[in-house]
């Protein structure tokens, strides 16, 4: 028989070789006499050439044992029932939702195999992971499985404050933004439109320090007035064209979105159309901050076996607030 002591350093080491080897995070391990219901703790990071810390934190607390713990419920097929006791989950659910982060449990099944056992997880601050009918049963859902592919939920359960803490900062004045006029014969599209070519003609601010010059035309008017867009959104577009002049003035991290498109010609060139973004917690002089993301598309003719970079061109594209979703994009 597996001692309590082995099958407690299973389930450690299976959770720290999936986030440390596979995850390319940190794992912090909490001494048994200092656990306190959480053994230990991962630094989420993104990245794999040069990983960087997010910020986010993950508490872990890890049960190891198919024969010990595992109680599964006939009116829970879907789930797997871990019984960690009345007492236990009644004196420990504090502390877990006391976390500066996600809780989770983490099951190790050792029963099944001892040598690679699976493993499922599941958020100890969710009423849903309790069972209503037996107080001292955590209840897993099947398809959560604590494997190679959970990083991403991971990210996801910490939320964006901490990706959000790493961005850049800019801080607009009222001179800096479209501030409407207000009137019984003024035109808001008008005084977005004027500001539009007022930026559109002033090079120094279209340029960004790290990829040069971005063209503001037609093609981002177009855009963000396109047929069948809701007024909510364009006006939201409108109110933000000063907030993409700072970023694409200030801005120097630029991040990828999507896939590339690419055609090759008769010639041998190749054009690759893909789009890029800005992204940073804007001070408003009128509001709260929010995060912030332009769109930027880029259009490269590339030829093959030169050294040249290619002829380029960069457009104002779109401007919108992050957190609330494609809709308003």
């Amino acid at each position: 028989m597996v001692s309590k002591r082995v099958k407690s350093r299973i389930g450690v080491n299976l959770v720290s070789t999936i986030v440390e080897v596979n995850w390319e995070c940190g794992w912090q391990e909490y001494a048994a006499q200092n656990d306190d219901a959480i053994d230990g703790v991962i630094l989420m990071r993104r990245g794999s050439i040069r990983p960087y810390d997010t910020g986010g934190l993950v508490f872990v607390q890890i049960k190891t044992g198919g024969e010990g713990y595992r109680r599964d419920q006939k009116q829970h097929p879907d789930h797997i029932g871990v019984h960690l006791g009345a007492e236990y989950i009644q004196e420990h659910v504090p502390r877990w939702k006391r976390t500066p982060g996600p809780a989770v449990l983490i099951f190790v099944d050792d029963k099944i195999s001892r040598d690679n056992p699976p493993a499922w997880w599941v958020d100890l601050k969710s009423t849903d992971s309790y069972s209503k009918t037996n107080k001292g049963l955590i209840l897993i859902p099947k398809n959560q499985r604590f494997a190679h592919h959970t990083k991403g939920t991971f990210h996801k359960l910490c939320g964006s404050g901490p990706s959000d803490r790493m961005l850049e900062q800019v801080q607009v004045g009222r001179s800096g933004v479209l501030v409407p006029r207000l009137g019984k014969n003024e035109s808001l599209r008008d005084d977005a439109w004027n500001f539009y070519k007022d930026w559109r003609d002033q090079l120094p601010s279209r340029m960004n320090p790290i990829i040069g010059e971005i063209l503001v035309n037609r093609v981002g008017w177009k855009h963000a007035t396109r047929k069948g867009r809701l007024p909510e959104r364009i006006l939201q577009s409108w109110l933000l064209f000063g907030v993409a002049r700072a970023m694409v003035r200030t801005c120097r991290d630029i991040y990828t979105l999507g896939h590339a498109r690419t055609k090759r010609y008769s010639d041998g060139n190749i054009r690759v159309v893909d789009y890029l973004a800005l992204r940073a917690k804007v001070v408003f002089p009128q509001r709260h901050p929010s995060v912030i993301q332009v769109v930027l598309k880029r259009r490269r003719i590339i030829t093959p076996g030169s050294a040249s970079v290619g002829r380029q061109k960069i457009w104002f594209y779109s401007v919108y607030e992050l957190r609330r979703g494609t809709a308003l994009r």
